[in-house]
């Protein structure tokens, strides 16, 4: 059944894919990213393209209103936009902080914000929420962005319990590292943090290799992109997804043996590294 999706954050790896993966199976697609140039293939593919910055409401506003006054619903809404800053805690500055839980935090909230009223009167709706297994696991050098995710998982959860009884499903999906552009932002800022404090240069360096280790053995998008479709659409969804094989492993990890001992055990391999 054709449904009538809303994709926010397409302009470039798992959002972009999805976009292409629910035009192919002929689902009406509204999308939006900050880079509006950087949708021009997908406008051609049928998709209809906005400008949207996460951290400025009125251009969500503007992307929900158009939509459903030109299509009647809104089925699904997939939360994707979001970026990692890196390194020690003591180096960055707090307005940087700020403006990572702008993106990848508050963010998502005017989303959803914005598409609750018409899901609440048109009673049911579908958010799918894109966030990391940072949301449940933290690395060294990688708090911040973790956080944002750890602080997006709580209120999801939350959400997911207010909305219920509006017949509104909530599902967050969390892939591990994933080989997009993001992952060249997250290293680059981790080792220009590394020099702000020449204490942490030599551990900021360790994890950055092993960082750039685990992305460059990284997923494509495909599976990600393939966990969104059923997440999505899916009869009875979960309320959490892992996407990839080391995500998978993290979160068994994690339960298995406890968040203490896998924090030791990152520790561990990360000091390893040369």
């Amino acid at each position: 059944m054709q449904k009538n999706v809303l994709v926010i954050g397409a302009s470039s790896g798992i959002g972009y894919d999805l976009v292409v993966s629910l035009l192919n199976t002929g689902h009406n697609v509204y999308c939006g990213a900050r880079r509006l140039e950087r949708l021009t293939p997908l406008k051609e593919l049928g998709a209809k393209v906005f400008e949207v910055d996460v951290r400025n409401g009125q251009t969500i506003n503007h992307i929900v209103n158009e939509m459903h006054d030109s299509l009647g619903s809104i089925d699904i809404v997939y939360s994707n936009a979001g970026y990692p800053i890196a390194g020690p805690i003591e180096a960055e500055s707090i307005e940087n902080v700020h403006a990572q839980f702008d993106t990848n935090v508050y963010g998502p909230a005017r989303i959803v914000q914005a598409v609750l009223p018409h899901m609440r009167k048109q009673g049911y709706g579908r958010i799918v929420f894109t966030t990391s297994i940072a949301a449940r696991t933290s690395t060294a050098m990688n708090a911040w962005y973790s956080a944002s995710k750890h602080a997006l998982n709580g209120m999801v959860k939350s959400l997911s319990q207010e909305v219920r009884e509006f017949n509104i499903e909530i599902s967050m999906v969390e892939p591990g590292c994933v080989q997009t552009e993001l992952p060249d932002i997250q290293l680059t800022d981790m080792l220009s943090k590394g020099t702000v404090i020449s204490d942490y240069q030599q551990s900021t360096t360790k994890a950055h290799h092993f960082l750039k280790n685990a992305y460059d053995n990284g997923s494509n998008t495909l599976s990600t992109v393939k966990t969104l479709i059923k997440a999505g659409f899916s009869s009875n969804p979960k309320l959490i997804y892992q996407s990839t094989i080391d995500a998978k492993l993290m979160a068994w990890g994690q339960k298995i043996i406890g968040e203490g001992k896998l924090g030791k055990l990152f520790s561990f391999i990360i000091n390893k590294m040369t």
